[in-house]
Formats: structure tokens, C-alpha cells, sequence
């Protein structure tokens, strides 16, 4: 084994750079199980997964399992090679083109910005229906109090990673009991009859024919994807995890996810019947709260999920901040965006700047209408872009580790076998969607059309700043440690 370490990435005005050993492995599973925000996406999806499905919804949960778990093996072995805050963006343009390592990063940064669009409304109207259903409806209503939210979230993300994963915990352990503890309940009550017009678990809800069929399953395997997304969070606070653990952190909440998803979808689509649940679609996790206890245990319901939400959009500022203030310091964006707080060692301009980015979404979506139109067309293609930014990954793994994959059994399965099935199961996804119109030309348009500006973009960055990383990808920062497993 040959070890060499590198440290080319100091900050552009200092060398102050993100505080390592920050946090340990609990706190970036934290972090990457909030950024999938089980409960909120739960109740986001319930609905549309007996749309899809019926009642199957654990069939695509279970199918997607294997490639997250294969594109994190990915992530894994790539952060073990270099920790960094680009993660996606750092690894495909040093291991496989520059250019396709920006479009890797920007497509990520539109996921994790113009994402929120979808966050920030549902803080608001959560938090007011406890006090007017009029307010709660009122669109610039839930604009103000998402947008003080927004805030709040933005502060404590500046203000230190550590400070980041204590305000995860706190939310976790609340919204993650919650949870737990409705799934039982619903499990006990519907089975001893003491919820009316509720619907019983039978050998249909786990075949392809109580899904309705192969295509139909594929439908429900879109919305898998989008309810294990956002894991990846992990991999973008590398550089803060104690002894490298970001990419096991990532593992492991995989499994996690899984385990959530399995048991929350099971226990609660059969609260009451479908059509029940679609008048309720915007609230499904109330109803059944309701269903379960009452008026109070439907407003603790209610705040596990805006707790949930909340939780989400602070991881989704904390990966947006760290994935742009690693293309400010390899000069790929200005380098601005590359600059660290040297007393709270974040990247102070990186975090506040997408944090308002949130904000002037929120607003432009609720006072433009053109502009809320043209967000929620790209909200649409999130998904899409999310497996674009897996298969890269997955892909970059495997062809970074291509001379070593077949050293062993074990090395085999886990760095070539895995990761290939998770990249060719997302090649499969994003085929699938486009030939099948799963997406309206609008949708299109405007999310593919977001997506290819980062290609121009990245010539741009290329021609005006010339950054080295462009000339020589190796010249990105990390400390990072080559062994024979590589293919340098």
C-alpha cells in the first residue's frame, strides 16, 4: 500500500478550512436520515404510493433497496479515496471529466435549492392550521412564517456543524418516536377492530399483480427513489466526520430509511380506505393521528411532521452551502463561495447565500405566478436529477476502482457488482421516465433545460476563470489517502 497526502485547497483569502473531526458517526446519520425526512415524506407520498401501487407501496421500497444500497457502497469507497465537501462533483471530475464533475455539482445544487420550494409553504400552512385554517390557506401567510423558519434554520447552519447536528438530534428522537409509535398503534388497533372502515393486510399487498402490474410498479418505484433521496448529505460533511466515516454513515442510513419506510407504509395506508386517504392526501399523517387518538394525538402528528420538515430544509442548506463552497475553492465558482467563517469554520458565505436563495423562491413562487409555474415545473424533474447524481457516482466508483474490483470476492460484490447494478438500475429509471412521458414537455423543458446550463456554464467557468481544476482535476482539494485500490 502506498499512501500519499495532499493538501492543495486552502481557502481562497485564508487557510482556515471546515473544521475536521466535528462531528461524529451518529451525527451524520442524523443528518442524512433528516435530509430524507421520512416523516414528512410519508405524508408527502402515502397517497400517491396507493395511487401507484395500491396497496403494494412495500414492493418499490424493498425493489429500490438494493441499488441505494449499491450506489452508497459507491459513496463509501469514493469518500474513503477523498472526503470532500463536493463529494459527486469532486470525484467524477477528478476521476472521470471536469466538466462532467461541474454538471454533477450543479445539478445537485438545484436539488438541494430549488427543492425547498416544496418545503418551505408546508411550515408555514402546518404551523398557522393550529391557529386559522384561513391563515394556513393564505399563501403569503405561510410565506411569512416559512420564511422566518427559513431563517432560523439558516442561523443555526452558520453557526457551526456541531450546533447542526444537536438541532437534528433534538428533532429525531422527537419525530422518530412519534412515528414509531403510531405505526404500533395503528398495527394494534386495526387488528383488534377498534378502528371502523379500516383495510387488513393480505398476501396482495406484496406481488406485482396487487400493484396492478409491471408498469404500474415502476410508477410506485419513482416514488421510492424520491422517498430515499437525500441520504447522500452525509457524503457532503466529509470532511467534518470523525475517522472517515461519512460514507458508512451513508450506509447505514440506507438501511435505515428502509426499515422507516417498510414499517410506516405497511402499519399506516390501512388506517382507513383509499379513498379516504386521497380526500386527506395534503394531511394523511393527521388523519390518521386522528384516526389513532383524537384531536391531541393529531397535533402531535402534525408537529413530528413540521418538525420533520423543518429538520429537511436545514439539512438541505447545510449540503447546498458545502457543495457550492467546494467549487469557490477549486475556483470552478467565484471564489467567494469558498470562504470559511475562521471562528465558526463553516462556510459562512456559501450558507447564507443559499439560504436567502431559499427565501427568494419561496417568494418569487407565491408573488409571480410565472415564476411559481416555471419552480414547480423543475420540483417536478427533481427526481430525475437525483438519479442523474446517483448513476454518476455509482458509475465513478466503479471506474475509479476498476483495476482493483476483481482483487478479491468481497471486492468484487461489494466495489463492482453493487455499485454497477445501482448505476444501471438509475440509467434504467431515468430511460424509463423519458420514453414513457412520465414528465409533460413544460416539465422538460424547463427541468432538463435548467440541468444543460450547467454544461454551459461549466465552459464558461473554464474560459473566463480558468481554474486549475479544469487543466488538472487532481489540483481539487483533499486530503485524501491513494491506495492500490485506486487507478491513479
Amino acid at each position: 500500500m502506498s499512501i500519499h497526502r495532499t493538501s492543495s485547497g486552502a481557502t481562497p483569502d485564508s487557510e482556515v478550512g471546515l473544521r475536521t473531526d466535528a462531528i461524529g458517526f451518529g451525527d451524520t446519520v442524523v443528518l442524512a436520515m433528516a435530509s430524507s425526512g421520512p416523516t414528512q415524506s410519508i405524508a408527502a407520498s402515502l397517497a400517491a404510493i396507493l395511487i401507484a401501487v395500491s396497496y403494494a407501496g412495500f414492493l418499490p421500497i424493498l425493489i429500490c433497496f438494493v441499488p441505494m444500497i449499491g450506489i452508497a457502497l459507491g459513496y463509501q469507497r469514493l469518500n474513503a479515496w477523498q472526503p470532500s465537501a463536493g463529494a459527486t462533483y469532486s470525484w467524477v471530475g477528478r476521476a472521470v471529466n471536469p466538466h462532467a464533475g461541474f454538471f454533477s455539482g450543479w445539478i445537485m445544487l438545484m436539488y438541494y435549492t430549488i427543492g425547498t420550494v416544496s418545503l418551505t409553504p408546508i411550515l408555514g400552512s402546518y404551523l398557522l392550521s393550529f391557529f386559522s385554517n384561513a391563515a394556513a390557506n393564505n399563501s403569503t401567510d405561510t410565506a411569512i412564517v416559512g420564511t422566518l423558519f427559513n431563517l432560523l434554520v439558516l442561523a443555526i447552519a452558520a453557526l457551526g456543524i456541531k450546533l447542526s447536528a444537536r438541532f437534528q438530534w433534538l428533532w429525531a428522537f422527537f419525530e422518530y418516536l412519534v412515528l414509531a409509535g403510531f405505526s404500533v398503534a395503528a398495527v394494534v388497533l386495526i387488528y383488534t377492530n377498534h378502528i371502523s372502515h379500516s383495510v387488513k393486510m393480505s398476501s396482495s399487498w406484496f406481488s406485482v399483480g396487487g400493484a396492478g402490474g409491471f408498469h404500474a410498479l415502476l410508477g410506485g418505484i419513482l416514488i421510492a427513489i424520491f422517498l430515499y433521496s437525500g441520504w447522500d448529505t452525509a457524503a457532503y460533511v466529509g470532511e467534518e466526520v470523525k475517522a472517515r466515516r461519512a460514507g458508512s454513515a451513508a450506509l447505514t442510513s440506507v438501511v435505515l430509511l428502509f426499515v422507516v419506510y417498510s414499517v410506516g407504509v405497511i402499519a399506516l395506508q390501512g388506517i382507513a380506505p383509499n379513498a379516504t386517504i386521497q380526500a386527506h392526501a395534503g394531511n394523511v399523517l393527521a388523519l390518521v393521528g386522528q384516526k389513532i387518538g383524537g384531536t391531541f394525538w393529531q397535533d402531535v402528528m402534525i408537529v413530528a411532521v413540521l418538525g420533520g420538515t423543518l429538520a429537511s430544509l436545514q439539512a438541505a442548506i447545510v449540503s447546498a452551502a458545502r457543495i457550492s463552497f467546494a467549487m469557490g475553492r477549486d475556483r470552478v465558482f467565484p471564489g467567494w463561495f469558498g470562504r470559511v467563517s475562521a471562528k465558526y469554520r463553516t462556510p459562512m458565505n456559501a450558507t447564507i447565500l443559499m439560504g436567502l436563495l431559499n427565501v427568494v423562491f419561496l417568494w418569487g413562487s407565491v408573488l409571480v405566478g410565472s415564476i411559481g409555474t416555471a419552480l414547480s415545473d423543475v420540483v417536478s424533474t427533481l427526481g430525475l436529477m437525483a438519479a442523474m447524481f446517483y448513476l454518476l457516482t455509482a458509475a465513478t466508483a466503479v471506474w475509479y476502482y476498476r483495476r482493483t474490483v476483481t482483487s478479491s470476492v468481497s471486492n468484487f460484490i461489494l466495489g463492482g457488482v453493487l455499485p454497477t447494478f445501482g448505476a444501471a438500475f438509475m440509467a434504467f429509471v431515468i430511460i424509463y421516465e423519458l420514453a414513457t412521458g412520465a414528465l409533460n414537455g413544460v416539465e422538460l423543458s424547463f427541468g432538463l433545460g435548467v440541468a444543460a446550463f450547467g454544461i454551459v456554464l461549466s465552459f464558461v467557468s473554464s474560459r473566463v476563470g480558468k481554474a486549475a481544476f479544469y487543466s488538472d482535476p487532481t489540483s481539487s482539494h483533499g486530503d485524501t489517502i491513494d491506495t492500490d485500490l485506486g487507478s491513479a
